[in-house]
C-alpha cells in the first residue's frame, strides 16, 4: 500500500518565525515546504530523508536554504566508523559516577548517600550557630574536594538571574535619557548627526555586558568585599560615541574631561533597585552584592568545613569504596506513558521555560507512530536509573538507518549531560545492530546550521556527512566544506537576492557537480510525467491529473511540478494524493 499525502496540506512556500536565530541574522523568514502523512512507509521515509526532508509527528517538511535565514544542511554520520572524541569520554566517564536524586520535602534534589551523611552531623548545629544565617538541608551538600576555591558559579544560585535582574535595570534606566540631552552634553547642532549619534547610543546600551570581579575562597565568616559584579558601560558607550564624532570630523573631549556626560550617566543612575558606586579610577559601574547572595556565599564557606571535618574526624583511615550505577534502556514503541509524560513537562519548564504543557500537544509530537512498520518505525528508548525514568530518546528505526526525532531528559540530572549520553547510545545501538543488518549504516541527525549553536555541535560526531542540496548527494564534512558552507551562508544573508539573481550570479551550493538521476529533470517532459504517474485519490477512487476538472488542472499541475522538484520521480510514482 503507497503512503497517502494530505494534497490539500501540501505547501511548497511556507514562512515561519525561525527557532534558531529568532530573526537574528537578517529579516528573512525560516521557509519551509511541507505536508501531511498518517503512514508513511519506512523505506520511502528514507528516501525523503535523502532528499533532505525530516518529520514532526504526521508533518514532513524541506527547509529552503536559498530563502531562509538558517541554511539546514541535512547531517548523518557514518556509525561504522565513528570516532569518540575526548569529551565524549569525559562524558561516559561521568555516567559512570552518575547517583540517583531523590526530593526533599521543598522539591529540592539531593543525592541520597549525601543526605544520609549529613543528617545529625553535630557540626552543622555550630556552624549554623556561627555564621548567624539561615540553612537548610539543601544547602549542607558535601563538595567532592577539600580546600577549592568558589567562583560564583560553584555556588548553589542562578547566578544568571542576578544577571539578567542587573542589565534589565540599567538599560531601561539609560533609554530615558533624551536626544535633547545628548546634543546639550556632545554639542550638536546638526539633526543628521544627532540622529546618528542617538541611535549609536541607544544601540550600545543593549550591548553592556555584567562580569564577576572578585574570587571568593572558603574562609568562615568573611567575604573579601562587597563590590562583586562590574559593567564597563561608561567608558564603552563613550568610547562608541566618539567614533562617530571622529567619522563625522567633531571634536570631543577624552572620558575623564567630560564632566558632563560622567555626570549625566551618574544623574540617571542614581534611583537604581540595587546598590552601585562608579569607580574614580577607570569609571567602571560597580555593582554591590545582594544580601541574599552573601548568604550564599556564607553557606558554601559551611560547605568547606563539613566536609574538612567529616574526611579528618569520622574516617581518617577509611578507604571509600565506590558504588557505580548502571543505566538500563528499555526499548517501548512509540506511545503515551506517564512517567515519559511527567519527564517531558520537567524538561520543557527547566530547558525552554515552558510553564504549561498540554498531554495533546506532547501526544502528537513524540507518541504518535507516523511509520507504517511493526518492527520499525518510531521507538522510545527509555534511560532508567535504579527504576527511575531520567530520560527518552526519541528515534525512528529504519531499514538503512535509525534517525534521531527528540531528547529529553529529567533536569535534575543535567550535569551528566545526558544528551550526548543519548547520541552515544543510539550510535551504539547501530554499531550492534550491524552484525545481523550489515545495510544499517547511518545515524541521521536532522539538519546541520553551522552558526547556530543549537545545531552546530552534530559536526562533533564524525565521520559525518552533509547532504548537498543541489546534487543530493552525501559529502564529507571536511574543512573545505565548511570553508564553502560559510561563503554561501554569508551571500545568502543578502536579503535582497532573489531566485533570478541566484541563477545568474551563483549560489555555489553544487558541492558535486553530478546530480543523482532521481532529482535531475534535464531530459524530462515533466508535464507527462505528471499525466502518467500521479495518482489523485478521492472517496476511495482514483484518478490522474487530466481526469480532474479543467479549472482545477492548472492548478494542480503547477503544485506537482514543484512538489516534483523537491521529492524526485520514484516518490511522485509511490505517493497517493488523497483529496479529502
Amino acid at each position: 500500500m503507497s503512503s497517502v499525502i494530505q494534497l490539500n496540506s501540501i505547501s511548497i512556500k511556507n514562512e515561519t518565525n525561525c527557532g534558531y536565530c529568532n530573526g537574528g541574522k537578517s529579516n528573512k523568514l525560516w521557509v519551509t515546504s511541507g505536508f501531511y502523512c498518517y503512514k508513511m512507509k519506512v523505506d520511502e521515509y528514507q528516501q525523503l530523508m535523502d532528499r533532505g526532508w525530516r518529520r514532526c509527528g504526521v508533518y514532513y517538511y524541506r527547509p529552503a536554504l536559498a530563502q531562509s535565514c538558517c541554511q539546514a544542511y541535512a547531517l548523518r554520520v557514518v556509525a561504522s566508523k565513528f570516532q569518540l572524541r575526548l569529551t565524549h569520554e569525559k562524558v561516559l566517564k561521568r555516567i559512570m559516577r552518575i547517583k540517583p536524586v531523590v526530593l526533599d520535602n521543598n522539591n529540592v534534589p539531593l543525592q541520597q548517600e549525601q543526605k544520609d551523611q549529613i543528617q545529625n552531623n553535630a557540626i552543622t548545629d555550630l556552624i549554623k550557630q556561627q555564621i548567624q544565617t539561615d540553612l537548610d538541608l539543601s544547602d549542607l551538600i558535601i563538595l567532592p574536594k577539600v580546600g577549592q576555591q568558589y567562583t560564583f558559579k560553584s555556588i548553589q544560585y542562578k547566578e544568571e538571574d542576578h544577571i539578567k535582574y542587573f542589565k534589565y535595570i540599567i538599560i531601561n534606566t539609560l533609554q530615558k535619557i533624551t536626544k535633547q540631552q545628548l546634543n546639550q552634553t556632545f554639542a550638536i547642532e546638526k539633526e543628521e548627526h544627532s540622529n546618528l549619534l542617538y541611535q549609536n547610543f541607544i544601540n550600545s546600551i543593549s550591548e553592556l555586558q555584567i562580569y564577576e570581579i572578585l574570587l571568593i575562597k572558603g574562609y568562615l565568616n568573611k567575604v573579601e568585599s562587597d563590590w562583586v559584579f562590574g559593567c564597563n558601560l561608561i567608558p564603552y558607550i563613550y568610547s562608541k560615541i566618539t567614533t562617530i564624532l571622529k567619522n563625522l570630523n567633531l571634536t570631543f573631549l577624552k572620558l575623564e574631561e567630560n564632566n558632563k556626560y560622567i555626570e549625566l550617566i551618574q544623574n540617571q543612575l542614581l534611583n537604581l533597585g540595587f546598590d552601585f558606586k562608579i569607580s574614580e579610577q577607570d569609571h567602571q559601574l560597580l555593582i554591590k552584592t545582594p544580601q541574599t547572595l552573601k548568604e550564599k556565599i556564607l553557606k558554601s564557606n559551611v560547605l568547606y568545613y563539613l566536609q574538612k571535618f567529616d574526611f579528618q574526624s569520622n574516617h581518617p583511615q577509611e578507604t571509600q569504596t565506590k558504588k557505580h550505577h548502571q543505566i538500563q534502556i528499555k526499548w517501548v514503541k512509540a506511545q503515551f506513558q506517564d512517567d515519559s509524560f511527567e519527564v517531558y513537562k520537567k524538561y520543557q519548564k527547566s530547558v525552554h521555560d515552558k510553564e504549561r504543557v498540554s498531554k495533546m500537544s506532547y501526544i502528537n509530537f513524540v507518541c504518535v507512530d507516523a511509520l507504517d512498520s511493526q518492527e520499525l518505525g518510531c521507538w522510545h528508548m527509555k534511560y532508567y536509573l535504579e527504576n527511575q525514568l531520567i530520560a527518552v530518546g526519541v528515534v525512528d528505526l529504519l531499514p538503512q538507518s535509525v534517525s534521531s526525532v527528540y531528547f529529553f531528559y529529567d533536569p535534575d540530572y543535567k550535569k551528566y549531560s545526558l544528551g550526548v549520553y543519548g547520541v552515544l547510545s543510539e550510535i551504539e545501538y547501530i554499531q550492534k545492530k550491524q552484525i545481523s543488518s550489515p545495510q544499517l549504516q547511518y545515524y541521521y541527525m536532522g539538519f546541520y546550521i553551522m552558526d547556530s549553536k543549537k545545531m552546530a555541535y552534530k559536526a562533533e560526531y564524525t565521520p559525518c556527512e552533509l547532504l548537498c542540496p543541489r546534487t543530493y548527494r552525501w559529502v564529507s564534512l571536511t574543512k573545505q566544506i565548511k570553508e564553502k558552507i560559510e561563503k554561501i551562508t554569508v551571500y545568502v544573508q543578502d536579503v535582497g537576492l532573489v531566485d533570478q539573481r541566484e541563477q545568474e550570479n551563483g549560489q555555489n551550493m553544487n558541492i558535486d557537480r553530478c546530480t543523482i538521476d532521481d532529482m535531475s529533470f534535464l531530459d524530462v517532459d515533466i508535464e507527462n510525467f505528471i499525466q502518467q504517474n500521479v495518482k489523485i485519490s478521492q472517496a476511495g477512487k482514483q484518478f490522474t491529473i487530466s481526469q480532474l476538472k479543467k479549472n482545477y488542472q492548472q492548478y494542480f499541475m503547477n503544485l506537482f511540478k514543484d512538489f516534483l522538484k523537491k521529492i524526485g520521480q520514484e516518490l511522485m510514482k509511490e505517493f497517493l494524493f488523497a483529496i479529502n
